[in-house]
């Protein structure tokens, strides 16, 4: 059996502590980018941004694409546009959504992952088995 002297059993685990509090505060950081959309943010205005955005989509796309879409022989330029104008809407939905989750307030999400980080140090603390 393996003794040990009791200032080393006396170990803090403060510094352990403030580490998951940062950890946590990061994924919490991370979080706030990664969580989608809640229902209070895509409200009025935001249905009113996506909806020109999607009128100006089929705007880019127009008359012109029709056109070329059919050819039996289309060049590299045909091509290249019809594929940037089917993709117009989606990057720029996608740059939307970014700019409102981009001006979530940080705190909210930064707090509750400290939180979460400090419980789980604290929990797998509490139930550690590996006695000295």
């Amino acid at each position: 059996m393996k003794v040990n002297s009791v200032e080393q059993q006396n170990k803090s685990g403060l510094g352990h502590g403030i580490k998951s509090a940062l950890i946590g505060g990061l994924v919490g950081y991370a979080a706030k980018y990664a969580l989608p959309l809640t229902t209070q943010e895509m409200d009025a205005d935001y249905k009113q941004v996506i909806g020109l955005i999607k009128k100006n989509a089929v705007k880019a796309k127009g008359e012109f694409f029709n056109e070329i879409k059919d050819l039996p022989t289309r060049s590299l330029a045909h091509d290249t546009y019809i594929n940037s104008a089917k993709k117009f809407a989606k990057r720029n939905i996608f740059a939307y959504n970014t700019a409102l989750k981009k001006i979530r307030p940080t705190a909210p999400f930064v707090i509750a992952g400290s939180v979460a980080g400090l419980v789980g140090s604290f929990v797998s603390h509490v139930f550690r088995t590996d006695v000295n």
